[in-house]
């Protein structure tokens, strides 16, 4: 059996500090994007996905999206989300084949699991089909139930994949700079006129600090903006989508093990029978390593 974030269990537990290491080779050439995620709290990766992925995940986006409208969305004029935003849920287990490789994109992996460590999970991936009008976005942080002052460092991280243009004009997300330092979530409209427009072309993914504050701009032409969010967090945080009740056992053996370790699948909590219990708290011993540091494991 794989537990989380672990080899099999006869190479026996590990810690966590033994993955600093391929992290480190994950990391390589993306020194801008450390940067820029350390100093302003977000960053731009264009390229992250090639035009025939992009052309897949849209595919699956409008018909889930068609599928709960009940009619096919208009991508030229945008007259059929007009004034709206519509968000659609559970894009893992109902996108099609290429959301469960979006999961798996490497470089935003990189830098999500250099913002929340290696016990990052996924949350939750959520589409957005924008049309023309006033549908636009306030100012706020995605860190949510964690009271003010948050802590500095990330327990949950965003990356947004561009599906389509993505300008100022189109709608596109807002960011105040550096405002992921603050360390608290914005009071009315705090925040507003320090933001700015984060440009990108289609392909872009968009990584940011669960601190940084951020917004949408409403569209201002025909057509509709396609975009793609997946929330990572912490493993001590509550994730917004439940994958153990919704992915079909073939999804799982047809991906990798590290697909079933970002879903928190091997986590060593939450049971809910005898039977699970007593599987948790043997998967709790095996790798007790992971999750508990002694002194007798550093001396």
């Amino acid at each position: 059996m794989t537990g989380h974030l672990l080899s099999t269990r006869e190479e026996g537990p590990k810690l966590l500090t033994d993955g600093l290491a391929d992290l480190r080779r994950s990391l390589s050439g993306l020194d801008r994007h450390i940067a820029d995620l350390d100093l302003l709290g977000y960053t731009v990766i264009e390229n992250a996905l090639a035009p025939e992925t992009v052309q897949s995940l849209r595919d699956g986006l409008l018909a889930v999206a068609a599928e709960e409208d009940g009619a096919r969305p208009d991508t030229v004029t945008g007259l059929s989300h007009a004034n709206r935003t519509q968000e659609v849920v559970l894009l893992l287990t109902r996108g099609g084949r290429a959301y469960e490789e979006l999961l798996l994109t490497p470089t935003p992996l990189a830098l999500i699991t250099y913002l929340l460590g290696r016990n990052r999970v996924l949350s939750s991936m959520t589409g957005y089909l924008k049309g023309p009008g006033n549908a636009a976005l306030g100012v706020h942080s995605d860190t949510a139930y964690v009271p003010d002052p948050l802590p500095p460092y990330a327990q949950l991280a965003n990356v947004n994949y561009c599906l389509s243009e993505y300008t100022k004009e189109d709608g596109c997300l807002r960011v105040v700079p550096g405002s992921h330092r603050y360390c608290h979530r914005p009071r009315g409209d705090e925040g507003a006129e320090l933001a700015v427009p984060v440009e990108a072309p289609p392909g872009s993914a968009i990584v940011f600090h669960g601190n940084t504050w951020h917004g949408a701009y409403p569209r201002t032409r025909d057509g509709l903006r396609l975009t793609v969010s997946t929330l990572f967090a912490r493993t001590y945080m509550r994730p917004q989508e439940e994958y153990a009740k919704s992915l079909a056992p073939e999804v799982l053996d047809r991906n990798p093990a590290l697909f079933r370790e970002l879903l928190g699948l091997d986590l060593p909590t939450g049971w809910s029978t005898e039977e699970e219990a007593v599987e948790v708290f043997r998967r709790r011993k095996d790798y007790a390593a992971s999750y508990y540091r002694t002194r007798a494991q550093h001396t």
